[in-house]
């Protein structure tokens, strides 16, 4: 028997993509076989806009990326400065990126998963991942002052301290 293979494409609009994207699916059977991606017209020139600014302005260019992971992209920045230029960053700023990279890893899963569910009918729990994901979204804003675009990320540190006096509400939300 002959290996029929089907090519479906979805993209670059569709209704379940939020960015123009377009993937182009080789199945075979009920088996993805590959997939093809082609960014499409998600190229802003921020890599050109970089070059026109000094470390700490791309700090905050980095954070504007994704509204969704805005903490990654001026963590992984920060971080290869700090590599570069062998900047020892403490251990107690180390402890908050990672929390802050950690609620926003969070609150990006919980937010896929209702849009996932969503694609496949389940509108309820799209509603109630999202109420979850609120959640995360005011602790991150209690404790960066802002729910997006966090501007907690330094070279060499961080912005804000955690504090005793959050941890409560931290283990609330995660609760």
């Amino acid at each position: 028997m002959s290996k029929i293979t089907y090519s479906v494409p979805i993209g670059p609009v569709h209704p379940s993509l939020k960015e123009p994207m377009t993937f182009n699916f080789e199945i075979y059977g009920e088996r993805i076989e590959q997939v093809n991606l082609a960014p499409g017209d998600n190229h802003r020139g921020i890599e050109f806009m970089g070059m026109q600014r000094n470390p700490i302005q791309i700090i905050y260019l980095a954070e504007r990326i994704c509204g969704i992971c805005s903490a990654s992209h001026p963590f992984a920045f920060c971080q290869a400065v700090e590599s570069a230029a062998g900047i020892e960053v403490p251990e107690r700023a180390q402890y908050i990126r990672v929390i802050i990279a950690e609620l926003e890893r969070i609150h990006s899963h919980i937010l896929w998963a209702g849009v996932a569910a969503h694609e496949l009918g389940f509108d309820s729990v799209l509603y109630l991942s999202w109420r979850a994901r609120e959640e995360v979204l005011d602790l991150l804003e209690y404790l960066t002052g802002n729910r997006i675009n966090y501007g907690i990320f330094m070279i060499g540190g961080v912005r804000r301290d955690i504090t005793e006096k959050h941890i409560p509400r931290i283990k609330k939300t995660l609760e």
